[in-house]
């Protein structure tokens, strides 16, 4: 994934350019958020808008369908805020982050190096910024993200946080190297890159998740973390749940079973903070 050195001055400067002006939004911040995520909402197709609505209604059948679209729009809204807040701490040292992120379960840290595994839910931008200010030597994969400048600037993101970045074509012998060299492997659940998949009982229904982390789990004895980091307010809480082993007689789909089934109530708490846009349930899985 390397750029030319032009492309990495231009990325840097674009960079700069891009989180200066969120930072000086200052207080107008979230409502720049909310102004950018409504024009934003209202541009989607109906259908887009009505798949968002349907699924926090699959997590929450009591909701009326007025209901589902209010929360369809938070979504919307918090996915955007998500953003830029992501983009507002990108300058911030390891001592500034840890001022305000609150941390659930670190103890779980300290027993050796495993594969974190996040969904899409919260902020994992920041749960990744929180990974790098504990001092932890991380490794992922990353897949294209829109125009080829996007993918740039995500990338240098990613890697002024010392990621280590896998294209999907090298992550299955990448990933299993950094763990054996004492780096976690940190994976998305629920919108998988690629690799195999298999169905679990997710959020209201059937949902294809990334089968990576158990096999990962499986081949190396490293345990699976689940963690969840979503917003408080004006702090981030990341909570670390204890970890997952894989039983060599369990399948795949058990391990991920588990593991969904860690991450799945900090969703039902917030679901505000749950971004269902895509086509999440797998209603065909047989």
């Amino acid at each position: 994934m390397a750029e030319p050195p032009r492309a990495r001055l231009r990325t840097r400067l674009l960079l700069w350019l891009i989180v200066g002006a969120v930072r000086g939004l200052g207080p107008l911040r979230r409502p720049a958020g909310t102004a950018v995520a409504l024009v934003w909402y209202a541009k989607q197709p109906r259908a887009v808008r009505r798949r968002a609505a349907v699924n926090h209604r699959r997590l929450a059948p009591q909701l009326s369908a007025a209901a589902a679209r209010r929360r369809a729009r938070a979504s919307y809204r918090e996915y955007v805020w998500m953003m830029l807040d992501g983009i507002w701490v990108e300058p911030l040292s390891a001592g500034s982050l840890r001022s305000i992120i609150d941390y659930e379960g670190a103890e779980f840290l300290n027993s050796g190096n495993g594969i974190m595994v996040t969904s899409h839910f919260g902020n994992w931008d920041i749960g990744a910024s929180s990974a790098n200010a504990l001092g932890l030597p991380m490794t992922t994969v990353m897949a294209t993200v829109g125009p080829p400048a996007t993918t740039e600037l995500v990338e240098l993101s990613r890697r002024r946080k010392e990621f280590e970045l896998f294209t999907p074509r090298q992550a299955a012998r990448g990933l299993i190297r950094a763990l054996r060299r004492g780096r976690w492997v940190a994976l998305m659940l629920d919108v998988p890159e690629a690799g195999p998949t298999v169905v679990v009982p997710f959020c209201g229904g059937p949902v294809r998740v990334s089968a990576v982390p158990a096999r990962l789990a499986a081949g190396t004895a490293r345990p699976i973390v689940p963690v969840a980091c979503w917003r408080v307010g004006e702090r981030w809480r990341v909570r670390i749940h204890p970890p997952v082993h894989a039983d060599p007689l369990e399948d795949d789909s058990g391990v991920m079973a588990r593991v969904a089934a860690a991450l799945e109530p900090e969703i039902r708490r917030h679901p505000e903070q749950w971004y269902p846009f895509h086509d999440v349930f797998d209603d065909g899985a047989g």
